[in-house]
C-alpha cells in the first residue's frame, strides 16, 4: 500500500480505530478511521456565519461566496442518465448505474472537501472562534419542491459539507454552532425587518440590496453571537443544538 504525504500526516497525528477492506467498481479500497486529538481551542474571536445550499454551495458573513452552478449542471446530467438506466433494467444498465452513482458521490465529496477547506481558511484569516451554520436536519422535509428538485436535493450533501467544516474546525480549535434557520433567508441583516428574496438577490425597504445567501449568512452570525454570549440563556430559542467540539 502506497501512502501519500497527507495520509502519513493523518496517521501520525491520531490513533487508528477502525478499518475495512471494500471491493467496489472492480477495485479494492482500504478505509481506515483515525481518531485525532482536538486542536487547542481558540479562546476568543469573531463569529462567522456560513450559509450552505444548492445554487450557492456556501456563503460566509465575511463576504465569500462559492457557487454551485457547474456542479449542479453536471448532476442534472447524471440524474437524466440514471433515469434512462433505471428504465432499461438490464444487467449492464444496473452495473452502469452503480458506476454513475459512485462517480457522482466522489465528485460531490471532492467539492465538499475543497469548499470546507476554503471556509476554514477564511475563518482562520479573520481569527474566528466560532462558526455558525443552519441546523439542516429536516431540510428535505421542510422544502417545498417539485419532484425534479426534490430528487436533486435528496442527493445534495448539505450535511456532508457541514460535517467536513465541523471536523476541520475541530482540528484547529474553532467551535461550531448549529442554529434554527427560520427566517434567516427572509430577514434583513441590516435592519432586522422582513425583506424580499428573488433568487440570488435580497432586497429590503431599508435600502439594503445584497446577495441573498450573504444576507442569510450574516443573520446566522448574528444569531450565533447571541448564542455564544456569556449572558445567553441555556434555552435560547433560536439555537437548536451547539456542537462545540474543540478542547476546553
Amino acid at each position: 500500500m502506497i501512502l501519500g504525504d497527507h495520509q502519513r500526516k493523518i496517521l501520525a497525528s491520531g490513533l487508528p480505530k477502525e478499518a475495512e477492506l471494500v471491493f467496489r467498481a472492480g477495485q479494492w479500497f482500504f478505509n481506515l478511521a483515525v481518531e485525532s486529538a482536538d486542536g487547542e481551542r481558540v479562546a476568543s474571536g469573531p463569529v462567522m456565519g456560513v450559509d450552505v445550499g444548492e445554487n450557492t454551495l456556501a456563503a460566509t458573513s465575511t463576504g465569500r461566496v462559492w457557487g454551485g452552478e457547474t456542479l449542479r449542471h453536471r448532476r442534472d446530467q447524471h440524474l437524466a442518465l440514471r433515469r434512462r438506466l433505471q428504465s432499461n433494467g438490464s444487467q449492464s444498465a444496473i452495473q452502469r448505474l452503480r458506476q454513475v452513482s459512485g462517480k457522482e458521490r466522489r465528485r460531490v465529496k471532492h467539492v465538499n472537501h475543497e469548499t470546507s477547506k476554503a471556509i476554514l481558511e477564511e475563518a482562520r484569516r479573520i481569527g474566528a472562534a466560532t462558526i455558525v451554520m443552519e441546523d439542516l436536519t429536516h431540510i428535505r422535509d421542510r422544502l417545498r419542491a417539485g419532484r425534479r428538485m426534490r430528487a436533486r436535493l435528496h442527493r445534495w450533501a448539505f450535511q456532508q459539507l457541514q460535517s467536513f467544516v465541523q471536523y476541520k474546525a475541530r482540528a484547529v480549535g474553532i467551535c461550531v454552532v448549529y442554529v434554527n434557520p427560520a427566517y434567516t433567508s427572509q430577514t434583513c441583516s441590516a435592519c432586522g425587518q422582513l425583506g424580499t428574496r428573488r433568487k440570488h438577490r435580497f432586497e429590503c425597504s431599508c435600502g439594503l440590496r445584497a446577495h441573498a445567501d450573504l444576507n442569510a449568512s450574516r443573520n446566522l452570525a448574528r444569531i450565533g453571537e447571541t448564542a455564544v454570549s456569556p449572558r445567553a440563556v441555556v434555552n435560547t430559542p433560536d439555537v437548536d443544538c451547539v456542537a462545540c467540539h474543540a478542547s476546553p
